[in-house]
């Protein structure tokens, strides 16, 4: 033992016989103290055997902490948001994305889908499933087109074929199901060429569009149409179209102008020189849209000569001859994407 130990054996029977001295009690505190414990049981809310009850049954367990119920996640709303991002054009998340330039698929038959993002000019790109949609000058611009195209990503999920252009004189939109997908406009920042007009700046949008949820471009006549601001007329003509290239290239037209087998042009007897025509191949449906730039055909029945690339376009380049349904074009729109008024947002 240590001589504390030995010091505390020694004072410790001093402290614990030491009396405690109470204040003394009243006979009034003391008749107070014995009303106040004394218990009548006609007053209390329950009986004795209840309260006698209460406290033979064990306690239950109660939590401490009342945990909120599971949030319900709206799981639509994150994956669309996800699945659309604005990013600065020549920023390290625009360099670091992994996102490659879209490339036309067949640029002869007017398939473009739009010109490739350069990542050196300035603006901002919108992005769906890491695919470039389109680019606009104005941050703010930019997010309220991405906000509106996450709207439509569940339509665009189910039904990427049904994704049109929708074309008014004032501005272009993209619709699908009958909702509006994005709205663009002369005035909305856009960072497109100066001569490239709305109309044609949304139908590549949309095609590019389309890329991203898996579905074909859209018909390449149409793209042309808008392309070169025509629409469709009501004259129409028929007859036997043949094909012409290789031994022609180089060579003058009756324009004057050098035939070219890759551009999309067409000769004709009769019809003036400068005239757009959408051309549709009977036998399997195709179309492209050519410039009677030339005369002729002069073999048999034959009323329309293609140019090779037109011929291409037509899968018409193998049979050399077809049948084929043609409309004279105007300045205009396709008839198919013309709307009077653009669809409301959601």
């Amino acid at each position: 033992m240590t001589l504390f130990g030995f010091l505390w054996a020694a004072v410790l029977p001093h402290y614990l016989n030491q009396r405690v001295a109470l204040p003394a009690v009243t006979p009034s505190a003391a008749a107070n103290l014995q009303r106040q414990s004394a218990v009548d049981p006609d007053e209390l809310p329950y009986s004795l055997l209840h309260l006698q009850a209460l406290a033979d049954r064990p306690p239950s367990l109660q939590p401490q902490l009342a945990w909120p119920q599971t949030a319900a996640v709206d799981w639509s709303h994150w994956v669309a948001t996800a699945a659309v991002a604005v990013v600065a054009q020549g920023s390290e998340a625009h360099a670091g994305s992994g996102v490659t330039q879209i490339m036309p698929t067949s640029s002869a038959c007017g398939n473009a889908l739009a010109a490739g993002v350069d990542s050196s000019a300035e603006g901002f790109t919108i992005q769906v499933k890491n695919v470039p949609i389109g680019r606009v000058l104005s941050r703010q611009v930019a997010d309220q087109i991405a906000n509106q195209i996450r709207q439509a990503v569940p339509v665009l999920e189910t039904k990427p074929d049904q994704l049109t252009p929708s074309l008014s004189q004032h501005q272009a939109a993209a619709q699908v199901d009958g909702k509006t997908v994005f709205v663009l406009s002369k005035t909305a920042d856009s960072a497109s060429p100066e001569d490239a007009p709305p109309a044609l700046q949304a139908t590549q949008w949309v095609n590019n569009l389309r890329l991203a949820f898996g579905a074909a471009p859209l018909d390449s006549s149409q793209v042309q149409m808008v392309a070169k601001g025509l629409g469709e007329t009501h004259q129409t003509f028929g007859g036997i179209a043949s094909w012409y290239g290789p031994y022609f290239h180089g060579r003058q037209t009756a324009t004057g102008e050098t035939f070219n087998q890759h551009d999309l042009t067409a000769a004709h007897k009769t019809l003036p020189f400068g005239t757009h025509l959408k051309v549709r191949n009977q036998l399997n449906g195709k179309t492209v849209v050519v410039r009677i730039n030339d005369r002729g055909p002069y073999i048999g029945e034959r009323s329309l000569d293609l140019s090779y690339a037109a011929a291409q376009c037509l899968g018409s380049d193998h049979v050399g001859v077809i049948p084929y349904q043609a409309t004279i074009l105007a300045p205009g729109f396709p008839s198919a994407w013309h709307e009077d008024v653009v669809a409301k947002l959601p």
